[in-house]
């Protein structure tokens, strides 16, 4: 079943149990995915859907990290959003795992744990775990592993 059959059950969950939030952020992600497909003419790829979940997460986090400390009703609401969008996404590595995966491809791509090398890395990192991990952990993780 693709990501946007789920969604569309999963908003009619939403709009049956009066869930606002959860009807709200599976209205934004079919919107985005359904305007992706109309504009290329044929159905995404599971890669493609999951970048679009990926992009709307990274915007509520960010959204997340703006808000005052002084609204805890708005923290509160944003961080169910970001748990909601997150279980449309694979789950995502940790950071031994990253470690762990890093020091794997600096081995097979016969790498130095140098800094001069850390774009190549993230580069690598990105094009292999795809979906399972963002640019801002493999950033760290890169900068774990090369000090």
């Amino acid at each position: 079943m693709s990501l946007l059959t789920t969604l569309r059950k999963d908003k009619m969950q939403a709009l049956k149990d009066k869930d606002t939030v959860k009807n709200g952020i599976c209205s934004l992600l079919i919107s985005a995915i359904a305007l992706a497909e109309k504009e290329a003419g044929q159905p995404l790829s599971a890669e493609e859907e999951l970048a679009y979940v990926q992009k709307e997460l990274k915007q509520t986090k960010d959204t997340l990290a703006q808000t005052p400390a002084s609204r805890p009703e708005l923290i509160a609401e944003t961080q169910r959003k970001i748990e909601i969008i997150e279980a449309y996404l694979p789950a995502q590595m940790s950071e031994a795992e990253l470690d762990e995966a890093l020091r794997a491809v600096i081995a097979e791509l016969q790498l130095e744990p140098v800094m001069k090398n850390k774009g190549t890395l993230i580069k690598e990192m990105m094009a292999r775990y795809k979906g399972k991990t963002d640019g801002k952990s493999v950033n760290a993780a890169v900068g774990r592993v090369l000090n």
